[in-house]
């Protein structure tokens, strides 16, 4: 009888433990139960930054954080830039697979423009407003500067999206070297999920700055902070710096933040 109980609990053990194995083979196999530490943290870094709340994303949109100590943003290899500048890392790593594939066709894209914070766009627009406001009245200098360059709070510099291509001179781009890179972004840079948010407006009827053949973005983020953007800032938020009190008179946000070219806006 003994042995009968011995060999009983043998057998009993036997099945549970093939039964527990066969729960597990089929849960690891199992996408839904993939507990795969590098699988887990991939999925969690492809655009975290699009999930920011709302208290942080304000922050993101107006320029008014450290993007140097921020874990989505990198510094960017001096081989991709003419200095040194950040991006949002989805970003950086699209704009290597772009340069590497505009290489293969001898065709060199550098980024010279990246990230800006609201002091580093600060500075530029008062150099330029400091400049024009000893030729002309304030609203004159404000639509001076407003051809290529964003207030404060208002730039998509800020975002970590957006870059400035080979030169920011349109002169650059009526040479044979600027058409050539210019056609090849055309062609292929939303391949790579970038595109021109300042086309021509004579083509496009959109508003806002001049056509900059140079300004990519990168929508898969740059979309989504647009209509966070909309959703978050109202001209009270749109302050410190020369010449702010004009935003709601030049319609900063409708008609600059908004004026894009309409391919770029999903």
């Amino acid at each position: 009888m003994r042995k009968v109980i011995v060999i009983g609990c043998v057998i009993l053990v036997a099945i549970i433990g093939f039964a527990f194995n066969t729960i597990c083979t089929t849960k690891s196999a199992d996408p839904k139960f993939n507990t795969n530490k590098s699988s887990i943290k991939e999925k969690t870094n492809i655009n975290r930054s699009k999930f920011l709340n709302d208290s942080i994303l304000l922050n993101y949109l107006l320029g008014r954080f450290d993007y140097k100590k921020d874990s989505n943003f990198t510094l960017v290899k001096i081989d991709y830039c003419t200095k040194s500048m950040y991006l949002q890392k989805e970003v950086y790593q699209k704009f290597i697979e772009m340069h590497n594939a505009a290489k293969k066709e001898n065709i060199t894209l550098l980024i010279v423009s990246g990230t800006r914070n609201f002091d580093e766009q600060k500075t530029i627009w008062e150099k330029k407003w400091d400049k024009y406001i000893k030729l002309k009245d304030s609203l004159s200098t404000v639509r001076q500067i407003m051809l290529y360059s964003s207030m404060p709070t208002t730039s998509r510099h800020h975002w970590g999206t957006d870059i400035d291509i080979n030169s920011v001179d349109p002169a650059h781009f009526t040479t044979k070297q600027g058409i050539k890179e210019y056609q090849w972004l055309v062609k292929n840079a939303h391949k790579f999920g970038f595109c021109q948010v300042y086309t021509d407006k004579n083509t496009t009827k959109r508003t806002g700055y001049e056509m900059e053949k140079w300004h990519w973005s990168y929508i898969p983020i740059s979309s989504h902070y647009l209509k966070k953007y909309n959703e978050l800032i109202n001209y009270k938020l749109v302050n410190g710096f020369k010449g702010a009190y004009f935003a709601p008179q030049v319609k900063s946000i409708e008609n600059f933040v908004n004026g894009i070219d309409k391919s770029c806006q999903h």
